[in-house]
């Protein structure tokens, strides 16, 4: 999974502003600054979380990602915001948010879910992201529900409070400071970390709203996308298809038919660059249950059982192999 250049460009202006070294960052980032401005320029994972972990150890801001967000331009979400503004209604710009978050942040995809009196915005996330770094997970996460809001009341000149927000961490400060930013209660939830808003809230119309320079917009988005698409490896493409199943094993089978190519043309494409499918696969699988164990709400058992391996002592050995240590000593350090 892979974060927008400038998105993390974004990052490291923000966070040298607050005392970082711009210089620095931009060497972790291993890219020079003007590339990382570029349109389609992409930075795998790894990389943003250790520039992003650089950044919080110079800045030490407990809430550094709403602290960068709250400072940000809306003109940083890019191409996105320009959808944004002429969209008819909120909701519409969300819903247009969900099909492209391709082109920002792809390592935190969202959903929008129907209740009979809201709707809640859920944010899903890239396991393989967050289990390399909880801490840039959980910033880049604030970070994006207070941009949420802002970018609200910018787009419907309206003030408003969401119904309440939803996290599956125990935040780092208080939970009255959170509220402070985000003007409404915070709870912990298994599983969900998302904003419900009123209904008739999404509803409230953009009053920038252009359709016919929307439908032009939309098409540059999809030539973006399948232009991003075509530039990912096969390897890439197939990680991304396994991480969407997961914790489901998806087949080969259905991951080739996805891509549009036979099981064996792909194997062959990933035997091009160093690997299999069912090394992907592997790592996948024993990375979601890595991210699993540190929770330690589930038992060993049952995450082989979620993982659909034959029984514990076969899910054992693939942990052991693939990290050189056995999940029962990860199970009690965690």
């Amino acid at each position: 999974m892979a974060f927008n250049g400038r998105f993390l460009h974004n990052i490291i202006v923000q966070a040298s502003s607050r005392g970082a070294s711009k210089a620095t960052l931009l060497g972790i980032s291993g890219r020079p600054e003007e590339e990382l401005k570029h349109n389609d320029c992409k930075i795998d994972y790894r990389s943003f979380n250790q520039t992003f972990e650089k950044a919080l150890n110079q800045v030490k801001d407990p809430l550094l990602g709403i602290h960068m967000t709250q400072s940000m331009s809306l003109t940083a979400a890019g191409l996105m915001m320009q959808i944004a503004q002429n969209c008819k209604t909120f909701k519409e710009a969300i819903l247009m948010a969900c099909n492209y978050a391709m082109l920002g942040c792809d390592s935190l995809p969202m959903r929008l879910e129907e209740t009979e009196y809201s709707y809640e915005l859920i944010f899903n996330f890239d396991r393989s992201w967050r289990s390399n770094s909880e801490e840039t997970f959980q910033h880049t996460l604030e970070g994006s529900l207070y941009f949420l809001l802002k970018e609200y009341e910018a787009l419907t000149s309206k003030k408003f409070s969401p119904v309440k927000i939803t996290l599956d961490y125990t935040p780092r400060v208080s939970f009255k400071e959170l509220e402070k930013y985000y003007r409404a209660p915070v709870f912990i939830r298994d599983n969900r970390n998302s904003v419900v808003f009123k209904k008739k809230d999404l509803d409230s119309p953009i009053t920038s709203a252009d359709h016919e320079l929307l439908q032009h917009l939309i098409v540059f988005a999809e030539e973006r996308i399948n232009h991003l698409n075509r530039r990912d490896t096969v390897v890439e493409q197939v990680g991304r298809i396994i991480m969407r199943n997961l914790p489901d094993r998806a087949t080969a089978d259905a991951v080739a038919r996805e891509l549009n190519m036979s099981v064996r043309t792909m194997q062959r494409h990933l035997k091009y660059e160093d690997t299999s499918f069912r090394e992907i696969l592997e790592h996948h699988l024993m990375e979601f249950a890595k991210n699993e164990i540190s929770k330690g709400k589930h038992s060993l058992s049952e995450i082989a059982y979620h993982l659909n391996y034959s029984d514990l002592s076969a899910f054992s050995r693939a942990y052991k192999n693939h990290f050189g240590i056995a999940p029962t000593k990860m199970m009690q350090a965690a």
